[in-house]
């Protein structure tokens, strides 16, 4: 049996949707003040933040983007935040409010978007959304 391109493609969508939908491992996204892996603390900034820290379950790996270029930006913050976020193919984010910019660039995605606890670190946070204690953007 031959399959064509889109019956790929269909398949594959099929999988990342179980994948993410029915326990399997996440990739989540942080927003950060730091460069600490999972002892970084959150950041209270979305677009300005110092960058995002990323939590592979799969692997667990922590990895770091950096966002400085945003840091002192005029405008546009949220959404060159939002994009990169987007661009790291995760699927949760953890962190602080959204602008309505930023927002509208995630809420184009599948990502699930969780408030975290300002003061706790990116691991702490984990812990906190792997017990449902977060609260969930909207």
């Amino acid at each position: 049996m031959a399959l064509d391109i889109g019956t790929i493609s269909e398949m594959a969508i099929t999988a990342i949707m179980t994948k993410t939908t029915m326990g399997g491992k996440l990739k989540i996204i942080f927003s950060a003040s730091e460069n600490k892996g999972k002892d970084s603390f959150l950041d209270d900034r979305f677009g300005r933040a110092a960058g995002f820290v990323v939590y592979e379950e799969e692997t667990d790996q922590w990895s770091w983007i950096d966002n400085a270029s945003n840091v002192n930006a005029a405008g546009g913050a949220g959404v060159q935040a939002g994009q990169a976020v987007v661009n790291s193919g995760a699927t949760v984010y953890i962190g602080a409010q959204l602008g309505p910019k930023a927002m509208a660039v995630l809420a184009r995605s599948t990502m699930k978007l969780f408030a975290g606890v300002p003061g706790k670190t990116a691991r702490e946070n984990y812990e906190l959304f792997k017990a449902g204690k977060l609260e969930k953007i909207e």
